[in-house]
């Protein structure tokens, strides 16, 4: 009898341990499975979020500032014509993002104000930019956008290679002509560090900051504008 009351004993605690275990293991698998669903959802979030286009033509100002202690200080600008491309995701999850890169060509050059031929017919300049943007749209027929980031210039000069990096935002006007056609318009300004690499042991400057301007248009199919001047 009391062989088969310890047989009765031992079977009980073996059966709840495995039950403990078994439960332990559903729960490990559970949370497994939460984690592994909940990872992907901000690589999801780009996948099921919406991309718009739009492409035009950008001029660009560019000024570059040496202060001097016994003089008036130098200032060099450059005025440039060209193209830009832009990207910028619909309904993100968390916030929706631009990217912008642009492509220019010097045509105007001044040295305190004073016009300087180029020497180098072949100078150029690559400029990209990626933030934030919000969308003001309110307004049904006028459509605004207000963007801040980071913002990277490489510019070829008659002297040096010059590498510019810093924080930027624009303030960008939509006009919906139709239901796919966007006219954009997108004014952008830049505050940046023109002495990264070997210039700055060179010449360093104090100071530079860029302003563009830029006009295009956007076509989407799939992101149509709610109101539009032609219906």
């Amino acid at each position: 009898m009391k062989k088969l009351f310890f047989l009765m004993i031992l079977i009980l605690f073996s059966s709840l341990a495995y039950a403990e275990k078994n439960e332990k293991e559903q729960t490990s698998v559970s949370d497994k499975t939460e984690k592994e669903s909940n990872l992907p959802k901000f690589f999801k979030s780009f996948a099921e979020c919406s991309y718009v286009f739009d492409e035009g033509l950008s001029y660009a100002q560019l000024t570059r500032i040496e202060v001097m202690d016994d003089r008036s200080n130098f200032v060099r600008e450059n005025m440039m014509a060209g193209a830009y491309f832009t990207v910028q995701t619909v309904d993100l999850s968390f916030f929706d993002l631009i990217f912008t890169v642009s492509a220019y060509y010097p045509f105007y050059q001044a040295f305190n104000g004073m016009k300087q031929k180029t020497k180098n017919l072949f100078n150029y300049a690559v400029d990209s930019y990626f933030g934030t943007i919000i969308t003001y749209d309110r307004l049904n027929y006028v459509i605004l956008n207000f963007s801040i980031g980071m913002h990277y210039m490489y510019q070829l000069t008659d002297e040096y290679h010059m590498n510019y990096i810093g924080i930027g935002g624009s303030i960008g006007i939509d006009f919906p002509i139709s239901k796919s056609w966007t006219i954009t318009q997108n004014n952008f300004f830049s505050y940046d560090n023109p002495n990264l690499g070997t210039n700055k042991k060179v010449q360093v400057f104090d100071a530079s900051y860029q302003f563009h301007i830029n006009l295009g248009v956007r076509f989407s199919k799939k992101t149509q504008n709610v109101y539009s001047y032609i219906k």
